[in-house]
């Protein structure tokens, strides 16, 4: 199952980057940010289904040296490592919602699997957790 994963992973992250690169034109300040608290938080659960428990499950991933190969359009994709992966991914996500608190919050509880996670779960479709 590990290259299959680090498959799984670098598609995860290309879906994230994707997304987060669609928002962040739109944030300039912590009431845009809170405005599109929904979105952060399913970028939030897709990092952390997608991407964080995969790593976890699969020892020999947490190297953040290994090479991936994420894809960024149809024909077209960029190396990086584990490492820089994340930073692109959750990084780039943890900095554009530090602006406003509250959503902050929900991101890092949501990373972390504590309370907002499980309510956020509980209202996304099945269909969109079968396809992380």
């Amino acid at each position: 199952m590990g290259a299959i994963d680090l498959n799984r992973i670098a598609v995860c992250m290309g879906k994230v980057i994707k997304l987060l690169s669609e928002l962040q034109p739109v944030i300039s300040n912590g009431d845009d940010v809170y405005e599109h608290k929904e979105d952060f938080c399913c970028i939030a659960y897709m990092c952390r289904v997608g991407i964080l428990d995969r790593i976890e499950n699969n020892s020999y991933m947490r190297n953040p040296t290994i090479p991936i190969r994420i894809p960024t359009g149809l024909f077209s994709s960029r190396k990086e490592t584990i490492d820089s992966g994340l930073n692109l991914t959750i990084g780039k996500l943890k900095e554009i919602v530090s602006k406003d608190v509250i959503t902050a919050n929900y991101v890092d509880d949501i990373l972390n699997y504590q309370g907002v996670f499980y309510e956020f779960e509980r209202g996304l479709p099945d269909s969109f957790k079968r396809s992380l």
